[in-house]
């Protein structure tokens, strides 16, 4: 079974077929992504580097009926955000 870095599969199998179609539907009609960019998002693994964006993992979370953090797979570590920081402030020219 794959690792996968958000669990919006499963919080969707959770729901009655009919269900499941139609909220995937408005899911992707509300994030104003095609269904491609959702499949993606579906689909990340957790040692991915891309991430969700946290508005339109808010509002999935919203049609799933849970919070973002529940949709989570992962636990951020206080050192991984300190070195994101770190890195980033090196870029900026």
């Amino acid at each position: 079974m794959k690792d996968y870095k958000y669990c919006i599969k499963e919080k969707l199998a959770e729901l009655p077929v009919v269900k499941h179609r139609a909220t995937k539907e408005k899911i992707i009609t509300g994030l104003k992504k095609t269904a491609r960019t959702f499949n993606r998002y579906c689909n990340l693994l957790a040692d991915d580097h891309a991430d969700i964006p946290a508005q339109d993992l808010d509002m999935i979370a919203s049609h799933l009926e849970c919070t973002a953090d529940e949709l989570k797979n992962y636990k951020v570590n206080k050192s991984t955000i300190m070195y994101k920081i770190k890195r980033r402030s090196r870029k900026v020219v």
